[in-house]
């Protein structure tokens, strides 16, 4: 089970202008074995988040996973993003549409522990094109 807190950060001109809490939501992700070098491929999606933008409502996708090795150590990922349904590819031919925001992050801790808490880390590329600046941050908490 992955709970997750979502907020999202505003700036303007350098300096935090705005921060909302957008949701908290639980759900199920796929626990599996392997040495997290698939972790990534293997994610679930948990539903019922959004945000208003432009008094459009937009979903926010939150995806996450958790291996556990042979060797005693496992491994979390999370994710969690924005993408406007008229978002423009960052590069013509090989991007896909550009993120308004997107954050991710992944885990490895020794063991098999119960409660695994950490946070997304946001995407540089999608931070310095955002117009205005926006990113989110989430709490991520799984527990076995």
């Amino acid at each position: 089970m992955m709970t997750v807190t979502v907020q999202l950060f505003e700036a303007h001109n350098g300096t935090t202008t705005k921060i909302t809490e957008l949701c908290k939501v639980s759900g199920k992700i796929p626990v599996f074995s392997d040495d997290g070098r698939a972790v990534l491929f293997h994610t679930r999606e948990i539903p019922g988040c959004s945000m208003l933008r432009n008094g459009k409502k937009l979903k926010v996708s939150i995806l996450g996973a958790k291996a556990v090795s042979k060797n005693a150590m496992t491994f979390a990922t999370a994710y969690v993003g924005v993408t406007p349904p008229d978002a423009v590819p960052l590069c013509p031919t090989l991007c896909g549409p550009q993120a308004l925001a997107d954050s991710r992050s992944e885990i490895r801790v020794s063991g098999n522990p119960k409660i695994i808490q950490f946070s997304v880390h946001p995407n540089p590329v999608s931070l310095l094109n955002a117009k205005p600046t926006v990113w989110l941050k989430a709490d991520i908490k799984i527990v076995k």
